[in-house]
C-alpha cells in the first residue's frame, strides 16, 4: 500500500509542475469569447461521444455530474489524470494549414465519506486560446500593411464537490467551481512606407470567481440484468470577477527583431470587480446497463450565452446545445484466462451548435469517436484510450473550416484505503 501511495504522489507531483504551462490549442476560433470550451476531458467518456450525466459509477470520478459522488464503494479511492494530442487542418475556399498540439487534460480525485457521501476534487481545463493570424493589404499612400493578430492563455476550474443519497433510488450533488486563469490577445499594424510607426496593442484580462454546479441522479434496478440511471445538471448565472489591462503603444523596427518604443497611445488596468457573467448551463442524460456487458448513454444540454458578458461586451455569441451518446461493450467482466474479454470497447458521436456565431453563422461541430478501457492485471486499476474524428465550422462566408483527429489517453488508478492491516 505504501508503495502505491508514493506512486500516486510522484504522478501528482510531476502534473502539478506541467499546470504551470497553459495548456496548448492552434484555432483562430479560439480569438472570440472565452476561447475554445474544453469538453470530453476524460477519456472514458471521449470515446463514448463524451456522453457523462448519466453515469453512476463506483470505478469512475465523474465530475460533470456531482451527484455520482455518492456511487464510491467503502474505503475506495480513485486517482485520474491524462492527457490529449489534436491535429487539425484547418482550410479556406483556396488555403490549409495543419497544426499539431498536445495539453495536459485532467487531474481529479475521488472517494466516499461514508455510507451515503462520497466526495471529489479537481483540476479541469475549462478554456484554452491560441491562434496566430496574419493578414495585409495595399493602402494607396501607406503602401503594404501587415495585421498579425496572436492570442494565448485560458481558464481553469479548481472544483471541490460531495453527493448524498437522499433514497435509495436518488442521489443529489454539487460542485464549487474556482475558474481562474488569463486571456491574452495582441495585435500589431506594421507599415512599410518606412515613414509610418507601427502600432501594437496588448489586451490581458485575468479572472477569478466562484460558481456552483447542482446534479441529481435517479437510478432503478429494471431487472436483476438491466439498470437505468436518468442524470440531471444545472449551474447557476455567475458573476465572475475580472480585470483588464490594455497597452497600446507605437514604435519602429531597429532591425529584423529589435523594436524601439516611440509612443505611449494607452496605458490602463482595472482592479478585480465583477466584470463577466458566466450564463447558466442544462443538461440532461441517462444511462442503460444490460447483462453486464451493455452500456448506453445518451446527453443533451444547452447554455445560453446571449446573456454572457465581459467588460459589458457579449462578442455576439449565440446560444449553443450539445447532443451526444455512445455504447459500451464488454465480452466478459469475469474472465479469468482470456485478458481481451475484459477490455471495454467504445463508440459513439457528437453533435454540437457552438456559440461561436460569425457572419450569420453559427459553427456545427459533428464527431464520431472509439476508444478502450485497458485493464491493469492484478490491480483495479485501468488505461483508457480515446479517438474523437471530426469537423468545425464552413468554408462558406469567409470562414475557415477545421478538421481534426484527436487522440485521448487517461489513467484511472484504484485502490483501497483506511484498512488496518493484520499480522499473525
Amino acid at each position: 500500500m505504501q508503495k502505491n501511495k508514493s506512486y500516486f504522489i510522484l504522478i501528482f507531483l510531476c502534473f502539478c509542475g506541467s499546470l504551470l504551462a497553459q495548456n496548448q490549442i492552434n484555432s483562430p476560433y479560439s480569438r472570440f469569447g472565452i476561447g475554445d470550451l474544453q469538453y470530453n476531458i476524460l477519456s472514458e467518456y471521449a470515446a463514448m461521444g463524451g456522453s457523462s450525466i448519466g453515469s453512476y459509477n463506483p470505478n469512475i470520478v465523474n465530475p460533470y455530474n456531482p451527484a455520482s459522488y455518492s456511487a464510491f464503494k467503502a474505503n475506495s479511492f480513485i486517482f485520474s489524470t491524462g492527457g490529449a494530442h489534436q491535429t487539425t487542418k484547418m482550410q479556406t475556399i483556396d488555403l490549409q494549414q495543419t497544426t499539431n498540439n498536445s495539453s495536459f487534460s485532467h487531474l481529479i480525485l475521488g472517494f466516499p465519506i461514508s455510507k451515503k457521501i462520497g466526495a471529489s476534487t479537481g483540476l479541469l481545463p475549462f478554456s484554452n486560446i491560441g491562434y496566430h493570424i496574419e493578414d495585409s493589404e495595399i493602402d494607396p499612400d501607406l503602401g503594404n500593411i501587415n495585421y498579425s493578430y496572436n492570442g494565448d492563455g485560458g481558464l481553469n476550474i479548481l472544483y471541490v464537490g460531495a453527493a448524498y443519497h437522499l433514497t435509495e433510488n436518488l442521489s443529489i450533488g454539487a460542485n464549487a467551481n474556482y475558474l481562474f486563469g488569463g486571456l491574452n490577445r495582441n495585435k500589431k499594424v506594421i507599415f512599410s512606407d518606412g515613414e509610418t510607426y507601427n502600432t501594437r496593442k496588448i489586451s490581458s484580462i485575468s479572472a477569478k470567481g466562484f460558481f456552483c454546479e447542482l446534479g441529481l441522479q435517479y437510478y432503478k434496478d429494471i431487472n436483476e440484468r438491466t439498470h437505468f440511471t436518468l442524470g440531471f445538471t444545472a449551474n447557476n448565472n455567475a458573476e465572475i470577477s475580472a480585470k483588464r489591462s490594455v497597452l497600446t503603444e507605437t514604435y519602429e523596427l531597429a532591425s529584423s527583431i529589435y523594436e524601439v518604443v516611440k509612443d505611449t497611445m494607452e496605458n490602463t488596468s482595472t482592479g478585480f470587480t465583477s466584470n463577466m457573467i458566466l450564463p447558466k448551463n442544462i443538461g440532461i442524460g441517462f444511462s442503460l446497463a444490460m447483462d453486464n456487458k451493455w452500456l448506453f448513454m445518451a446527453d443533451f444540454s444547452m447554455q445560453d450565452w446571449s446573456e454572457y458578458r465581459m467588460f459589458g461586451e457579449s462578442d455576439s455569441l449565440a446560444n449553443s446545445m450539445k447532443f451526444s451518446g455512445g455504447l459500451q461493450f464488454t465480452p466478459d467482466k469475469m474472465s479469468a484466462n482470456k485478458y481481451w474479454k475484459l477490455i471495454k470497447f467504445r463508440f459513439g458521436g457528437k453533435f454540437q451548435k457552438s456559440y461561436l456565431q460569425l457572419y450569420n453563422t453559427q459553427l456545427n461541430e459533428r464527431s464520431v469517436t472509439f476508444g478502450f478501457g485497458l485493464p491493469l492485471r492484478k490491480t483495479k486499476s485501468e488505461i483508457n484510450l480515446a479517438v474523437e474524428i471530426g469537423e468545425r465550422g464552413t468554408t462558406n462566408n469567409n470562414l475557415i473550416k477545421e478538421q481534426f483527429l484527436r487522440f485521448q489517453i487517461g489513467l484511472s488508478l484504484k485502490d483501497i484505503w483506511f484498512v488496518k492491516r493484520k499480522y499473525d
